[in-house]
């Protein structure tokens, strides 16, 4: 009986162990681009611990796709589980960095998980923070800069 005990138990951790090394999958639908131009560059960030400031979060993954229609997905795979957050901007005029006016406030369009309100300026990692547990899909929507 011992023996079945110590088999089952080296069975079960395995499959644990396994399934901890493939990781999960994440399906990235970014939506509503008004301009179907320039690239799209995104990082997903490990958000972990929240106090961090953006630039300051680890990066788990960094990609970039061209904009060919109003609507893009990707998929990230293997991701461990995790608290992630994950930000990106449509780069207009192909100058690989996020153009910002004086004041900050950026001059082309970004987007963040979670979608938040973009009114007070910059979210936090906390408001942009999803866990992943199993495989998921989020949808993150383009914004751009109001008009005054």
């Amino acid at each position: 009986m011992y023996k079945i005990v110590i088999f089952a138990f080296t069975v079960l951790f395995s499959f644990k162990l396994f399934a901890v090394e493939q990781g999960y999958s994440l399906d990235i639908s970014f939506a509503k681009f008004r301009q179907v131009e320039g690239q799209s560059h995104f990082q997903v960030l490990d958000c972990s611990n929240i106090d961090l400031a953006w630039d300051d979060l680890p990066e788990i993954r960094v990609q970039n796709f061209t904009v060919t229609s109003d609507e893009h997905k990707v998929t990230l795979n293997e991701l461990p589980e995790g608290r992630y957050c994950l930000r990106f901007f449509q780069d207009l005029n192909g100058n690989g960095l996020l153009d910002v006016s004086s004041s900050s406030i950026p001059k082309e369009p970004v987007g963040f998980s979670n979608n938040p309100n973009l009114m007070m300026g910059l979210p936090s990692p906390e408001n942009s923070m999803f866990e992943l547990t199993s495989s998921k899909s989020i949808k993150v929507n383009v914004n751009y800069k109001k008009r005054r």
